[in-house]
């Protein structure tokens, strides 16, 4: 008796074998190995774009004029730019908050150092009388020819009588480029330092060497993070050695913390509510107050936001904290992305507006009934904020 063969057609077999095979889900541990790439980068581009202005700052005091000033300008504006994008480290129990310890050798605890704000720009150098609070309570420390400009002294001094009382990091370079900015926000101008405060007037010596140290002083901040998050630096090997849960957890709470609080409250309330400066109209409390360029940092804070939860930066790109939600819950997932989305559209209105931040501020408050373009920015941030805590929470993380 004869059998019958039967034969299949290639395609079914193909079905066959693609049922049969399961597509790994995203890898925990990419995630992090990604994120760690990121952080080391961004860093780096920071630590790179500050020796840059470093050299313009450089040449300027080497032959300080107007052209030169302007130049500096420019990089500072170009560093802080990049430097923005790495504040979502922050909070993320990683060197730049974590105090030096012997239970934590990698803590370099140099946010504060960096990033401090709003100054008091009398504690630095000469200010307008009747401008600052605190303006007469102390002398100048470039007013003090009694002591010798250090980098030492700087970090010393950093804080040290109130939380104005700031020495160093951006907005100490930032005040002794642009100086005071003592106009009426609609009137749409930075501060006007001139050039001659580093050639014909007083105390001219020693601002150029307060500024020539305070900017070294960022940089070496700057490298320590660059150097401790590269393959085999002191926290690199920390972070990568953890148990997945605590890392993804310090991962995804720097992006919690900058959108839920950081950049929507004290960033954007504050000075929204804020009665300080010219006129009451709050502009010491933006960020970038003497170069009005708060809404550039609100907009590269953001960035930073995005590039955690989706995985990106620059050229790098691979499994993120999104692709982990979106496994798990694809409907939260979605609403992940959905306010992401809404919070850069938000923040972008405030980057590409026609009036600048200082003004927009002095349009709003917390409590309006219809919130103008900031509140707006706070209110998708806020939402930002807490669909990531749920996310968060799916993948059996709680966040602080």
């Amino acid at each position: 008796m004869m059998r019958t063969r039967i034969y299949f057609p290639n395609i079914f077999i193909l079905i066959f074998a693609l049922l049969s095979f399961t597509v790994p889900g995203t890898n925990r541990e990419e995630v992090i190995s990604n994120y760690a790439n990121m952080v080391h980068q961004s860093y780096s581009d920071s630590y790179q774009n500050a020796l840059a202005m470093q050299k313009t700052i450089g040449q300027f005091l080497e032959n300080p004029t107007e052209e030169g000033l302007k130049m500096a300008k420019s990089s500072w504006l170009e560093a802080r730019d990049i430097y923005g994008k790495t504040e979502v480290y922050r909070e993320t129990n990683s060197p730049v908050d974590v105090e030096y310890s012997e239970t934590n050798p990698w803590g370099i605890a140099n946010e504060g150092q960096m990033n401090a704000w709003p100054i008091d720009e009398s504690y630095i150098d000469y200010a307008a009388e009747g401008t600052e609070a605190y303006a007469g309570f102390y002398t100048s420390v470039i007013g003090d020819t009694t002591v010798h400009i250090t980098p030492e002294l700087l970090v010393d001094l950093n804080e040290k009588d109130t939380d104005k009382s700031i020495s160093t990091g951006w907005h100490a370079i930032e005040f002794l480029l642009w100086g005071q900015d003592n106009t009426l926000p609609e009137e749409n101008m930075p501060g006007m330092r001139q050039f001659s405060d580093y050639t014909t007037a007083p105390k001219a010596e020693r601002r150029g060497q307060y500024l020539e140290v305070v900017t070294a002083l960022l940089i070496a901040d700057l490298k320590k993070l660059v150097d401790t998050w590269a393959v085999g630096g002191a926290y690199r090997t920390i972070f990568e050695n953890l148990d997945t849960e605590t890392a993804l957890t310090q991962l995804v709470n720097g992006a919690f913390f900058l959108a839920g609080d950081e950049l929507s409250s004290e960033r954007m309330i504050a000075p929204v509510d804020s009665t300080d400066g010219v006129d009451g109209s709050g502009q010491e409390d933006e960020h970038s107050c003497f170069a009005d360029n708060t809404h550039r940092d609100i907009y590269v804070n953001m960035v930073g936001i995005n590039n955690v939860i989706f995985g990106t930066y620059d050229t790098i790109s691979g499994p993120s904290f999104y692709d982990l939600v979106l496994e798990v819950d694809k409907k939260q997932a979605n609403l992940l992305k959905q306010a992401a989305d809404k919070a850069m559209t938000s923040v972008t209105v405030i980057a590409d507006h026609e009036q600048p931040f200082d003004y927009l501020i002095t349009q709003e408050t917390s409590s309006d009934t219809h919130f103008g373009p900031i509140m707006q920015s706070v209110a998708a941030l806020q939402e930002l904020g807490n669909e990531i805590s749920v996310s968060a929470n799916i993948l059996g993380i709680n966040l602080r």
